[in-house]
Order: structure tokens, then sequence, then C-alpha cells
């Protein structure tokens, strides 16, 4: 019985959040720092006997566990272990894996089979249920908010922020504004080079962790070309945020477009030609 197995599993004390299909729990063992399972909410004993719509909604439950436990604990790479024998229900392990020891809140954990499968018969992090209940809710802040009620749930937008200014900030906040996670796209500095013929005044470190810290923006990834199309598809974009300058000349994205009036008498391209004048005098 689903409800037999729940309970097994520390439900609904362990309870990280609850999809349609889905439930996300955090795992009260755990085996590395993070682990968490994963059941279906149907009453099925076998894969391919769940409903397509659940199917269909674990590409997004997985991209959200990924995208949010990577954030905040910056795995190596990520397993999800279907075992089904003791516990019939279509379920998951998910176990994120460290080539490193880890820490959270100045505790360290192990990850001591790597880089061979986990070993479940053993427990070599043992932690308070506090400090479970930190991991929890660590994890439910940093997953997308499935019942807000705005209107996209992951936007993107890109630049080089080599002139990190206010219109910048405008897009941010009103791209915050639509949506539950923001991501912004900083170009490198070899993609900078390769399309501007020369190099950036700020590294492409710096750059990222300015834009990093603006508290619209969610989650900062390098921009390595102009491909926006490998984003939508990698990160589950919903929408791409940019500058109404864009409209007829952005690339073709299956993903929706929100062009957002520049702010008036500020640009990069007005503060370059500004710093210039101040040179020449």
């Amino acid at each position: 019985m689903l409800k037999d197995t729940l309970k097994k599993f520390g439900y609904p004390r362990t309870l990280i959040k609850e999809y349609k299909h889905w439930l996300l729990l955090v795992r009260e063992q755990q085996l590395t720092l993070g682990s968490m399972i994963l059941i279906c909410r149907e009453e099925k004993h076998n894969f391919h006997e769940i409903s397509s719509e659940a199917t269909s909604e674990l590409s997004t439950v997985t991209k959200d566990i990924e995208l949010s436990t990577q954030k905040i604990f910056k795995y190596d790479k990520i397993n999800y272990n279907m075992l089904m024998m003791v516990d019939p229900e279509v379920h998951f392990h998910v176990i994120p894996r460290y080539s490193k020891n880890s820490s959270f809140k100045s505790n360290d954990f192990v990850d001591i089979d790597w880089p061979k499968p986990v070993n479940f018969t053993q427990n070599h992090n043992t932690i308070s249920q506090e400090q479970l209940e930190e991991i929890k809710i660590a994890i439910q802040d940093n997953l997308p908010n499935s019942n807000s009620e705005k209107k996209y749930g992951k936007m993107y937008t890109s630049g080089c922020y080599d002139l990190l200014h206010f219109g910048h900030l405008n897009i941010f906040k009103q791209s915050k504004e639509l949506c539950d996670h923001l991501i912004v796209g900083v170009s490198t500095d070899e993609l900078i080079l390769k399309t501007k013929g020369k190099k950036p005044v700020i590294p492409f470190e710096e750059r990222a962790r300015m834009v990093s810290s603006i508290k619209y923006v969610d989650e900062v990834i390098p921009q390595e070309d102009k491909d926006k199309q490998k984003v939508v598809d990698k990160y589950g974009i919903d929408a791409i945020s940019v500058g109404d300058d864009w409209k007829g000349k952005y690339p073709p994205v299956t993903c929706e477009m929100v062009y957002f009036s520049y702010t008036k008498s500020v640009s990069s391209t007005i503060l370059k030609n500004t710093l210039k004048l101040i040179d020449n005098k």
C-alpha cells in the first residue's frame, strides 16, 4: 500500500514538495548530503504503468531537483536509483554524488563509495532530526514555487554586464516580477572577444559574482555561445526577456519572448561614449 510506504519514508514529516503526480521527500538516512526520495502518487508497481501525465511531469520534477540541489550543495553527479524489491511502489532514491567531502551548516558529509554505486546497506552520515530539517528546508526554499501566481516558472536573460547599470537592474526586476526563477547568462571572456573583437574590462568571474549578488537574480550561468535554444532545452526556460530593440532580430526559440523598454538615457553604449569623452579631456 502506498500509504504504508510513505509512512516508512517518514511522510508527512519528511515532505519537501508535493507535485500533482509525485511527492519529494528528504531521505532520513543521508547516504550523501541532500539525499531524497521521489515517489509516484499513483498506486503503481511498474514504471510503465504510471500515467502519461506523471511521466511528463517527471521531467519538470527532476529539473527542479537538479537545479536546486546543485545551487545549494554543488554535487558532482546525481543518481536516480529505482529500488522496488522491498517497497513495490514506483519511487526513486535520489542520491547526489560527491568526489570530495561536502559540508552544510558546519556539518561534514562523506560519499564513501565515490565513484562506485552507493551501498544502501551502510550509512556514514549520522545526523540529528534538527539537521535533517535544515536540509529539507534548504531544498524547499530553492525549489520553484509551482503554486505561484506568477506567469512563468523560469525566465532567462543574458548579457555581457561589463558596464552593469540601472537599465540592466530594471530588466532583472521586471523579469523577476513575472517569474519564480530568474536565470541570467553572463557572457564569458572568450565569447566577448569573439563577438566584439576585444576582451572585457572586468573578467568573467567578477562579472558573474556582481550579477549573482543582485536580489532579483536566482541563478547565474556562463553564456559560452549565442545558441539560446540550447539554454531553453537544458534549463526548461518558459520565457526569455530582452530589451525591445531586439524585436524582429532575436534568434527563434521555442519559448515565449518578453520585450522590455530600455531605461531612457541609460545603456552600455551611452556609458562607453561618455567614458571616452571623459578620457579625451
